[in-house]
């Protein structure tokens, strides 16, 4: 059996490095608001800038006056105007400059021959032309796209041969180790069982099980079927060694 005040002192510094982890993601989340702060600050600015420009054309066209054929009392049809927007333009224009609107398929057609269907002339046989594609900005939930992320709880990292320094995160419930690929953390060594053992967090309390396996595990260099494991411990499974490290 593990000495119990080993134990304790293992679960009392995982709690400080918890701590610690919180206070170092507390501090990334509060520099992460001040920098979309900023950024939106600069995005309103660049917004009222913008809106600005926008209206010096609206300015414009409240001078005007609501005949929108010219004066009424001398110059009645000397100027023509635009069907959607309103504003005084001139009869050789094809299009607005203020709205955009096609002057051409508004203009009255020539005496003694029918107006334009209003959808525009028909079109003859020959292929229909695909659809104009929509250029309108659209909402996206931003929550809806993230995926759902299993909370980390450890980690163990390998010590030694090809694979030394790759680390493997640990999950709540059951993590199963071995040189099958179904495992959650496959581990390429000969002397490894298909399935080797299992790290299964639960309650607070991290514990190695060996499954059954050809070689056996070992925790801090003794053999053991089931041990509970604290924060830096040792392991090997085979010939590979891993370094226990505790979140909680």
């Amino acid at each position: 059996m593990r000495d119990p005040r080993e134990v304790i002192k293992g679960r009392i510094d995982a709690r400080i490095n918890r701590q610690i982890h919180e206070a170092k993601v507390k501090a990334r989340q509060k520099a992460e608001g001040q920098a979309r702060k900023v950024v939106a600050a600069a995005g309103d600015k660049a917004k009222k800038k913008q809106g600005r420009a926008d209206e010096a054309p609206a300015a414009k066209k409240k001078k005007m006056g609501w005949w929108k054929f010219g004066d009424k009392e001398g110059e009645a049809g000397a100027a023509s105007g635009c069907p959607g927007c309103g504003a005084e333009t001139d009869p050789s224009w094809k299009q607005c400059p203020y709205c955009g609107n096609d002057l051409a398929a508004d203009a009255p057609a020539p005496a003694g021959q029918p107006p334009l269907p209003q959808g525009g002339p028909a079109r003859g046989p020959g292929p229909e032309l695909p659809a104009m594609a929509s250029n309108r900005t659209m909402a996206v939930d931003i929550s809806a796209l993230k995926a759902t992320k299993k909370e980390v709880v450890g980690w163990i990292v390998i010590m030694n041969g090809n694979q030394k320094g790759t680390d493997y995160r640990l999950y709540p419930g059951k993590n199963t180790m071995g040189a099958a690929a179904d495992n959650d953390i496959v581990i390429t060594d000969e002397f490894l069982s298909s399935r080797h053992a299992m790290i299964r967090y639960e309650d607070g309390r991290y514990e190695l099980l060996d499954a059954e396996s050809t070689n056996g595990c070992f925790v801090n260099d003794k053999k053991v079927t089931k041990e509970e494991l604290i924060d830096n411990d040792s392991i090997r499974l085979g010939r590979t060694e891993f370094r226990f490290k505790a979140l909680y």
